[in-house]
Formats: structure tokens, sequence, C-alpha cells
């Protein structure tokens, strides 16, 4: 229910827009999933912008009562398509396309309906739209970095969080993951000739499914899961509208065979705010989305995009993303906070956290590559994927693939392909050659580039499809191979990591589950069903808020905790106490084992200097100065004393 009614919300703000203005794209030039491409993206990107000025407003109910008519509208969209629907012959290509989709989205649904339990998760990503939805406002703070940076997609869970609770936030997750197919079969659909794209669901299954990384980009909260929805989604709009240069010289549009001398369509009018709308998105999920936006319109501008209409897709983006970077400035004096913390500053950010922060990245500090580490950077994402942060296992059919869009335009021309189509593979290289740059020079984690590697398998299925039936049988089974190959990865990946076949597969209850593999869940249990609704919870050790459900002083391990200040700041135990009543702290939770861990790897509550052990011993007394109410597998819940 919650995937079909997000959906229903995305498609049917889309419609309603799309509508209202006359149409992002010509619907009659084009196949039926080239514009459902583009206005779920154009329905994604309002929904989000929606959700976040009402939570900025501090009234976050205003988005649910905005988009009930968009909800309603959507689905009148789907009775009216039901009854339109006339039953057509199925042909093999149908059939096998549809057991292949529909058992690659299957297997992603049982592992997303695994209780959350990656770190992220519970530390930023679910923990943001809990708060937003107890509060009504955006959650704010200083010790907590990704608070403070745009988490647009972060957002989008509340909807839902509040229709369907942890599993809810995952069917968001989930539904984002099955639109990037949808773009990815409007990416074929423009590549080709109609008469050969009933096989691309079918190709678009197996490539995907070869990649690991792919699988848990639907099954854990990444934010990149929403950035390649959304540059899918451009692509699509990108691809979809021929420049004005190319009708003036009677180009031929790639969906019309050779034999029709049919110019191609003029771009249409509003063509350009779709574009913009979707790019702001984009802009708004993540910090180091800027990258790929840029990258987004030097590829539209080799696509032969005007320039008058790329000045105004990057001014409704810029309008689009603005806010987030005033509140960042408001609240740390630098918009981007926290890059560019050598020039811009930025508080609370210190060097300490910075120089976390470049420790903790896959390869260190930016450009620490070096010439000969790009060189074979594709090789390692291949052999050694443990380098590349979490989720990183891309698999060679991606890496071959994103690698092929860079040789396109030798490609193209090699081929004899002229007009739109070889502007398309000069754009598709340039977009992975500008998008990579800027990956490359912030840190070469693996699903950061997840849009790119989506981008080349959606190609590689686009190029696979128009291969005679023959080669194109063979090629299916191949990569049906890989894609299997993948899948089985995935599922020991997830194992070794989570130990989810059990539940995945309903042999073990969410809560046994939990309990089984977070040493803090039957604390944060206590805390759920004995604590106040308004406790303020203090975290020491423990990082992971999210199943305490309360508001909570967690500190990201990046940033400073302010318990250090209040030590320090204070001569004894007893005024360290007070000290916490005043900041409106009335539970302390200590996990000695994640205490040890955040304290060796990234030196949390470590003190230094000539006051360090009167600081270090406050800090261990501290606990035998409080009330015990709960102690389990070395999570401790106290109560601090009202005097």
């Amino acid at each position: 229910m919650v995937p079909m009614v997000f959906c229903g919300a995305a498609y049917g703000t889309g419609v309603l827009i799309d509508r209202a203005l006359g149409g992002f794209v010509a619907g009659a030039d084009h196949p039926p999933m080239v514009v459902l491409s583009a206005r779920m993206g154009v329905g994604l990107a309002c929904v989000s912008l929606v959700t976040f000025l009402s939570a900025l407003g501090g009234m976050v109910w205003l988005a649910g009562l905005g988009v009930l008519p968009a909800i309603a509208y959507g689905f009148v969209c789907a009775i009216r398509a039901g009854f339109q629907f006339r039953p057509i012959r199925v042909t093999p290509a149908a059939g096998v396309g549809g057991c292949l989709l529909g058992g690659a989205w299957l297997v992603a649904w049982l592992w997303a309906t695994i209780p959350p339990t990656f770190y992220d998760e519970l530390v930023y990503h679910l923990v943001i739209p809990q708060r937003v939805l107890a509060t009504g406002t955006l959650l704010t703070l200083p010790w907590v970095v990704f608070t403070l940076m745009p988490h647009a997609s972060d957002l989008l869970f509340a909807w839902g969080l509040v229709l369907g609770g942890d599993l809810g936030a995952r069917a968001v997750q989930f539904a984002l993951w099955v639109m990037c197919f949808l773009a990815a079969w409007a990416i074929v659909e423009v590549m080709v000739q109609p008469r050969v794209v009933t096989w691309a669901p079918a190709f678009i299954a197996c490539a995907f499914a070869a990649s690991p990384m792919v699988w848990f980009l639907g099954t854990l909260s990444f934010a990149e899961t929403s950035q390649a929805v959304g540059l899918l989604c451009s692509a699509v709009v990108i691809a979809a509208v021929p420049s004005r240069r190319l009708e003036r010289e009677g180009a031929h549009h790639p969906l019309h065979s050779k034999e029709q001398r049919v110019p191609a369509p003029l771009p249409h009018p509003h063509s350009w705010l779709a574009l913009g709308l979707i790019l702001g998105w984009v802009a708004s999920s993540k910090l180091s989305a800027l990258y790929w936006v840029a990258a987004a319109l030097v590829a539209a501008r080799v696509a032969g995009w005007p320039l008058v209409d790329l000045s105004r897709v990057a001014v409704i983006a810029l309008l689009t993303v603005t806010p987030w970077w005033i509140r960042a400035f408001v609240h740390t004096g630098n918009p981007v906070y926290p890059m560019f913390y050598s020039l811009l500053d930025g508080q609370p950010w210190s060097e300490a956290s910075q120089a976390r922060l470049l420790a903790d990245l896959p390869y260190g500090t930016p450009w620490s590559l070096g010439w000969m580490g790009l060189l074979r950077l594709p090789l390692d994402l291949v052999l050694h994927p443990e380098r590349f942060g979490s989720a990183s296992d891309v698999g060679p059919l991606a890496v071959l693939s994103t690698c092929g869009l860079l040789a396109l335009p030798v490609a193209t021309r090699v081929a004899g392909l002229r007009g739109h189509t070889r502007l398309l593979g000069d754009a598709a290289s340039v977009f992975v050659m500008v998008a990579g740059a800027g990956w490359v020079m912030t840190t070469p984690t693996a699903r950061f580039f997840a849009p790119a590697f989506l981008l080349g398998l959606a190609v590689l299925a686009g190029i696979c499809v128009q291969y005679r039936k023959t080669a194109q049988g063979l090629v299916l089974v191949l990569l049906l191979a890989a894609g299997g190959g993948g899948a089985w990865q995935f599922i020991n990946q997830h194992r070794a990591v989570f130990s989810s076949v059990n539940v995945a597969l309903g042999g073990e209850e969410g809560d046994a589950y939990l309990a089984r593999v977070l040493d803090h869940f039957p604390a944060a249990r206590f805390v759920r069903e004995t604590l106040p609704s308004d406790a303020r919870l203090l975290f020491i050790g423990e990082t992971r808020p999210y199943y305490f459900s309360r508001d909570a002083v967690a500190p990201f391990p990046m940033d400073a905790h302010p318990l250090s200040r209040w030590v320090q700041e204070s001569p004894s135990v007893e005024v360290l106490i007070r000290r916490l009543a005043a900041e409106g702290i009335t539970h302390v939770v200590l996990n000695v084992h994640e205490f040890r861990r955040v304290r060796e790897q990234y030196g949390v509550l470590a003190f230094s200097g000539e006051t360090a052990p009167e600081d270090e011993r406050r800090l261990r007394e501290l606990p035998k100065a409080l009330r015990l109410l709960y102690a389990a597998n070395g999570v401790y819940v106290f109560e601090v004393p009202r005097r």
C-alpha cells in the first residue's frame, strides 16, 4: 500500500503540473515510459519541495494536506488507465521481461522488509524524518552534521513512517528503486525502435541485478537512490527533447526508423521547467549532488539544448536548493557546510572534525588517488570493492558499462551514426567525465557514483535489445547468469553483515531479530515503554537514537560531543549533573562497547592537556552519581537527579 500511495502522490503531482502547463514533452511524439518518467521526476521533485518548505515553516502537516489532491488524482488516472486498457497478445518478450522484472522486485522487497539495522539509517537517515514528524519542524542539531546539509531524500521517508512505520520507510526506498528501473526503461525507449523495445524489461532486470550495489540501493535507506532516480529522469528529459539546431537541419529522432523521413519534434516550451525542477531535487538530496547537477547541465548543452533554456534550468535548480543553503548559513556561517571548511569556516565544525572526516574517507584526502590510482580505479572497483565504503560491490558489468560510456563518442563515429544519436553519445560521455571528476575530487565511495553506473547499465540494455534474435538470445542468457550471480552475492553479503536471511523469509520476528543484532535494542524498548514522551536523552558512546524514539543528544562521532565541554567547564560531578539538568537532559544512555569504539577510532570524549586527568575522573564518576534504571548487553539507562 505504501509504495502505491507514494507513487500515486508523485505521479498525480507530475500529471497535474504537466497538464496545467500543457506538457513537459510532446506526448504524441514519445512512448509512454518517457512521458511517465518525466511526470514521475517532476512529481517527486515537487513532493520533496513541498515537504521541505512545510517542515522549514514548522508546519509539516501542510505537506500532507497539500498532496492529498495529487494522491487522489493519481489514483483517478490509474483507474482510468485500467478501464482504457485493452488486452493484447502476450509476446515471449513481454512474458520473459515480466517474469525477470517481477522476480527482481520480489527479491528486493523481501530484503527491504527487514527491520532497519544499518548504522547510517539509525544515526540520521531515519532519525531526521522521525523527529520531523514528532516536532513538525526540521531537525537542526549542531552535533549531527547531516542535519545541517541538504537532506530532501531523507524527508521523503516521513511519508513512509506516517503510513507504515519502519516498513513504510523502507517501502518508500523500494518505490524509488523501482522508479530507477522505469527511468532506465524510458532511456531504452529513447534509444531504440518501438518494435524491439518489448525486450527492454528483460535486459534491464538482468543488467541491474548483476550489480550487488544496485540491490543495496533498493533495500537500505541510501540517498544515492533518490539521486539516481532524479538523474535518470533528467537523462530521459534531455534525450527525449532534440535540440532546435537539429530540427532546423532536418535531423531524425531516434524513435523513427530510417525509412520514415519525419523531422525531429521541437523541444516543448516547458521541458526546461521539468529539467530544472528535477535537478533542483537532485541538488537538495545531498551536498555532493552539486557536481551531478553540473554534469547534467553540461551534458544537456552537448546534446544540443539552447543556452537560454539551460539558463532557465539552472535558475530553477538554484531557486530550489537555495533555501537549504540559506538555512545552513544562518546556523553555521557556511552555506555549503561543512564543505570548503578551510575557506568558509563554519561552526561548530572544527579542525578535529575535519581530520576525522578525512581519515574516514576511503582514500583519505581529496586527490590522494594519484594518477596511477586513477588509472587503476576501474580494476580496483572490481577486485577490491571493500576499499570503497559500504555497499561498494559494483560488479564488473556496471564498471565496464560505465567505462563504455566514455568511449561512445568514438564508437558512434566509427559506426557512422549521425544527428541526435551521435549527440546523445557525446552527452553521455561528457556526463560521466564531469561527474567522475567531481567524484574523484571529493571521495571515491563506490555508491556515490551510482547514477553513472545505472546509466551505463541502462545504455547497455538499450544496445543489447537491438541485436539480431540469435545474438540477442545469447546475450540475454549471459546477462541472466550475471544477474543471478549478482543477486546471490547480494544475499550473501547482506547475510554476512546483517544476519538477515531468516527474517527476510519470515522465519524470525522483527523484534527478535533486532534484539539479536542490536545490543542497544532492549534498552531502546525499555525507554519507549517506560520513560515519558518528553524525556530528553544524553547518549554516551551510543550514536543510534532511532529506536529510542525520544529527543536525544546523540552526537555523530565526527562532530564535537557537548558533554566534553560540559565536563571541562564543571569543577565537580555535582556541578556537572546540575549542568545536565540545566541543558534539559533527563536521562543518560551509556553504551560501553560503543564508547570504547568511538573513543579509540575517533577520539570522542578523549581529553588532553593539563586538566585531562581531572576531566577523565569526572567523566568516569558521572554514571555512579546517576540513578540506574536499566542495564543489559553493556547498555545502561540512567536518570538525572532533579535538584
